[in-house]
């Protein structure tokens, strides 16, 4: 999942001057206990979905804390986009960050299982996972020593599988596949001869008209539908490679610790309250947007059962290489993989089979 800030960036700078107010930097607002944070955003306010989420959460911790916390919110424009973000957290220069974690799995490699995995954990799935299954406490205990306190703010839901030039029957044809993908999956895809692609949100129907790409992992039905990439790309891929995405805060663990408990407490809550609402919301409209380009002529598909093996079989290869890289994705992939199958056979006999019967 990446974004493109070029559509946006004006309306995020009017969203931030005018509604959530500004500050030069983390300070008490003057004659009152009003806190103002400075939070830096890897998405535009205006981008649907992960945008909505950054605004939600400062909404809600406003009302929630009766104003006593505010944030000053910096676009990519501002901030310089998601790669340093992590950095500028560390060092106080912004208090928080929303982002991903896969962003900085470069340099923290263990952190990036808690963004995606290919066939791995649903929305509701990755909150029991990181609340009931240890994973909250294993990515607080990676990021402690570096200063930083995490916690999931936002989802995407289920991601689709992406948009493709020509129809997949086999492996063999993702053989010189040019794609828009990132992260584990596109390691995946790359085992099989793709080829993956960095291409910014605002260029990926240029990058189809001129034959960069003949295929594209965007995000969901509700997004990606007014970007008009059926015209080069009309075969639109269920889901394999990311079953959801966590959308994360990072902040300051500094900052986070002088404040109030109570601030502490709404800081968490607001985070959890704003992961079920974009839930709620990627599975509505997705629904709705899903509905509009079938009847546009967009043609949704699976993959061939092989297929799906044959992805399946290099995801738990690179899964199990990762582990033996660094000892802590060593940790953090056991801690996947035994949450993910304490709960699969549930979810089969409960989840699959109430959506089936319907």
């Amino acid at each position: 999942m990446a974004h493109d800030t070029q559509r946006f960036t004006r309306r995020t700078l009017m969203v931030t001057a005018g509604a959530l107010g500004t500050a030069a930097a983390p300070s008490l607002a003057q004659g009152t206990d009003r806190i103002v944070w400075r939070l830096a955003t890897v998405t535009p306010l205006g981008f649907p979905l992960v945008g909505d989420a950054v605004q939600d959460f400062a909404r809600t911790v406003g009302a929630m804390s009766n104003g006593r916390l505010g944030f000053e919110i910096d676009d990519p424009s501002k901030n310089g986009g998601p790669a340093g973000l992590m950095k500028l957290v560390r060092e106080g220069r912004y208090d928080a960050a929303h982002a991903t974690a896969h962003y900085y799995a470069g340099d923290i490699p263990a952190i990036d299982y808690f963004t995606a995995v290919p066939f791995g954990l649903t929305a509701v799935e990755n909150h029991g996972w990181m609340n009931e299954g240890g994973g909250a406490a294993l990515f607080e205990a990676i990021l402690e020593p570096l200063g930083v306190v995490p916690m999931i703010c936002g989802n995407t839901n289920v991601q689709m599988g992406g948009w493709y030039a020509h129809e997949i029957k086999s492996v063999n044809d993702f053989r010189n596949l040019r794609i828009r993908m990132a992260g584990l999956p596109a390691r995946v895809l790359g085992r099989f001869g793709a080829k993956s692609l960095e291409v910014g949100f605002g260029q990926i129907t240029a990058a189809f008209q001129n034959g960069t790409i003949n295929a594209a992992d965007i995000i969901g039905p509700w997004v990606d539908q007014p970007l008009g990439v059926g015209k080069y790309a009309p075969f639109y891929y269920g889901p394999w490679h990311e079953p959801d995405v966590s959308m994360h805060l990072f902040v300051n663990k500094q900052r986070f610790e002088a404040l109030p408990p109570d601030l502490q407490q709404i800081v968490r809550q607001a985070s959890a309250a704003v992961s079920m609402r974009s839930i709620a919301k990627a599975q509505y409209r997705n629904a709705m947007a899903l509905a509009e380009l079938e009847r546009a002529g967009t043609v949704v598909r699976t993959f061939p059962p092989a297929v799906t093996k044959a992805l399946q079989r290099v995801t738990a290869e690179l899964l199990e290489e990762d582990a033996r890289r660094d000892e802590m994705s060593a940790r953090v992939i056991a801690s996947f993989k035994a949450y993910l199958a304490a709960v699969k056979r549930y979810a089969r006999v409960t989840d699959a089979v109430a959506v089936l019967q319907r």
